[in-house]
């Protein structure tokens, strides 16, 4: 098993099942006579009901994934105030090497962090591994705040204002960590590709190939 492998499921672990279960539990109460009878079957036996909760655990997390990619945008806008890409950030570094490596159609196909991550994933699988575990990170805070969200509301909505209340006031440091974490894994893969090129571990495209990208002032986004 390489490094890579075992944090592709940390990424789904946490940024999926745990989240779900989480919602899960949170909507049991108020959801459990509406689904458990006239939707599906209530099981009786111990295994049934971890069945079922690990399903609806399942289901749940990626409806809240899905609900945390919507999030991404507001990370855009905030990232090109507080962490902007000079010329001299690991962004346009690693953005350099892929346009000198890669021919026009093919920077056009992919951004300079896919591009980055694929590199590391398909090459050097202790750094991806890295980097993979940094985005599990991120994406567990990402889903996190959909989760605090909708639990703060169902708290409230039980009367249960002190926990309800925290809740909702966890959002800013669950966001702060989000953000931390994500802008983590994508200037340490930017850093790797500068470092395996510099070091010679990156190969070049042949010769007579020229990259009418290379000049190019790299925005592809990340």
């Amino acid at each position: 098993m390489k490094p890579s492998d075992f944090y592709v499921g940390v990424i789904s672990f946490f940024s999926i099942l745990v989240p779900g279960a989480v919602a899960t539990a949170l909507l049991e109460p108020l959801l459990r006579d509406a689904v458990l009878g006239p939707v599906i079957s209530d099981p009786e036996s111990e295994a049934g009901k971890w069945a079922v909760f690990l399903v609806t655990s399942y289901f749940l997390g990626h409806l809240i994934f899905l609900g945390g990619a919507f999030i991404d945008p507001l990370y855009d806008r905030i990232r090109k105030k507080r962490n902007p890409y000079t010329n001299e950030s690991a962004y346009q570094c690693a953005t350099n090497i892929q346009h000198e490596l890669l021919m026009n159609a093919e920077n056009q196909a992919v951004s300079t962090f896919q591009w980055s991550r694929a590199i590391l994933t398909a090459e050097f699988p202790a750094a991806a591994g890295h980097v993979h575990e940094l985005e599990a990170d991120s994406k567990f805070f990402r889903s996190l705040l959909i989760v605090l969200g909708l639990g703060g509301i169902v708290l409230l909505l039980r009367d249960r204002w002190v926990e309800g209340i925290v809740a909702i006031l966890l959002l800013g440091a669950c966001f702060g960590r989000y953000y931390e974490r994500r802008l983590k894994s994508t200037t340490q893969a930017y850093i790797y590709i500068i470092t395996l090129h510099r070091l010679g571990k990156l190969s070049h495209p042949s010769a007579g190939s020229p990259n009418p990208a290379a000049q190019t002032d790299g925005s592809a986004a990340a």
